[in-house]
């Protein structure tokens, strides 16, 4: 197996995850091998696993790429504005769902049930980062906002899982059904940004 140089390695890790990436949208998690993954990159297969133990690691791996764009150029500039209403909250809401429903690897996430595969195959301390990262990232931003009297003082972890649960209805429209599901959305974030949005005098 042929080893490979620092600068080497960072070049071959960011090519494994761009094109890593294009394969996972295209085909998906499951008809997506490592073999296929090296040929793209130009390794030989044997030499994935000097980066990755499994090519579901690389998929946890992109999809915290994904995740931390989406903080940085919608979530942060949101919660770090200062001007945070019932109004201006449930805008966000509706962009972040916008982001994600245009989003092809993350809408594949739950069209093809891929999140149950990631759970199943990863390793247990990778599964509990995965389901705390959210916990982690938004805590902090919650109790920002309660000290500010912007929104309700309820626990924060609360507060995430009601958000984390509106996300995931979201992306269930399909089964959910679309006739009047915007309509429907639209009121629940109504409900909610006027619940958790302290209202300004």
């Amino acid at each position: 197996m042929p080893k490979f140089g620092q600068r080497e390695k960072e070049w071959i890790q960011q090519d494994l995850l761009t094109k890593g990436r294009d394969l996972f949208v295209k085909r998906g998690l499951k008809k997506t091998s490592i073999s296929d993954i090296t040929k793209a990159v130009g390794i030989a297969q044997g030499s994935f696993y000097n980066f990755y133990e499994s090519k579901e690691v690389l998929y946890l791996e992109v999809l915290e790429q994904e995740e931390e764009k989406i903080r940085e150029q919608l979530v942060l500039p949101f919660f770090q504005s200062g001007n945070v209403t019932r109004e201006s909250f449930k805008s966000f809401l509706m962009e972040a769902f916008s982001v994600m429903e245009t989003n092809a690897f993350i809408r594949q996430l739950f069209d093809e049930g891929i999140m149950e595969s990631l759970f199943r195959k990863l390793p247990e301390e990778k599964v509990a980062h995965l389901a705390n990262s959210d916990v982690d990232f938004f805590t902090p931003l919650v109790e920002k906002l309660q000290r500010e009297n912007v929104i309700v003082e309820e626990q924060s972890e609360v507060v995430i899982q009601l958000l984390r649960m509106v996300f995931l209805l979201f992306l269930q429209k399909q089964q959910i059904g679309e006739e009047h599901f915007a309509e429907s959305m639209d009121l629940l974030l109504t409900f909610i940004s006027n619940g958790l949005i302290k209202k300004v005098d």
